[in-house]
C-alpha cells in the first residue's frame, strides 16, 4: 500500500491506516527509537506513541513523506522518553551527539531557542548548503543517532573520514552560526 492511500486512510478515520503503517514502517521507527534509547522495549513502547500521534494528527495534517513524518514523531517521542528516564546509562549515545553539536552552537542557544524559527532556518539551509555526502552523514550523525561505525559501514567509508566530514561540518556549523549572529 502506498503512503497516499495509507494517509487517505488516516484521513477516513479508519483503523487499516494504523495496520499498514505497522506492516510498512515499524522496524524503520523503532530503529529511530532504539538508537536514541539504547533498549528495544523502550523503543517498541514509543512505536505505540508514534502511532497514537499519527492517529491523532493526521488529519489535520497530510504528510508528504508518511515515513520521515513517522519517523519525526518517533524521534520526539524517544527523546521524551529519554528524559523522562532520566538514565545516562541507557541513552543509546543522543548524549554524545548532542554533546559535539553544543561545541558548535552555545548553550543558551541551544537549550533555550532550538526550537525557534530563526534556529530551524538556518539549520535548514546549512543542512541544504552540505554536499549530498555530507549532508547524508550529517543526518545520519545527528537525526537518526547511528554510530560512526555504522555510518562508515554503511557508506563504505572509514570511520576516520566520518569523523573528519562531522570535524570539518561542526567547524563549518559554528563559523556560520558566529556570522549570522544569532541572539547569542
Amino acid at each position: 500500500m502506498t503512503d497516499k492511500e495509507i494517509v487517505g486512510l488516516f484521513l477516513q478515520r479508519d483503523e487499516k491506516a494504523m495496520k499498514e503503517a505497522e506492516n510498512k514502517y515499524k522496524n524503520y521507527c523503532t530503529a529511530v527509537a532504539e538508537r536514541i534509547l539504547g533498549d528495544r522495549e523502550d523503543a517498541e513502547e514509543c512505536w505505540n506513541d508514534v502511532l497514537m500521534a499519527a492517529w491523532n494528527s493526521i488529519p489535520p495534517k497530510e504528510p508528504d513523506n508518511l515515513k520521515f513524518y513517522l519517523g519525526k514523531i518517533a524521534r520526539n517521542n524517544a527523546i521524551k522518553r529519554l528524559d523522562f528516564l532520566k538514565a545516562q546509562k541507557r541513552d543509546g549515545g543522543i548524549k554524545l551527539q548532542l554533546d559535539e553539536l553544543a561545541e558548535c552552537i552555545p548553550a543558551p542557544l541551544f537549550e533555550q531557542e532550538a526550537d525557534s524559527i530563526a534556529l530551524r532556518d538556518f539549520m535548514n539551509g546549512f543542512i541544504r548548503s552540505l554536499s549530498k555526502e555530507q549532508r547524508n552523514v550529517f543526518i545520519r550523525r545527528y537525526w537518526l543517532c547511528e554510530g560512526i561505525g555504522e555510518i562508515a559501514e554503511k557508506l563504505g567509508y572509514s570511520e576516520n573520514k566520518i569523523s573528519l566530514i562531522l570535524f570539518r561540518i561542526r567547524k563549518r556549523l559554528k563559523k556560520e552560526l558566529e556570522k549570522e549572529d544569532l541572539d547569542i
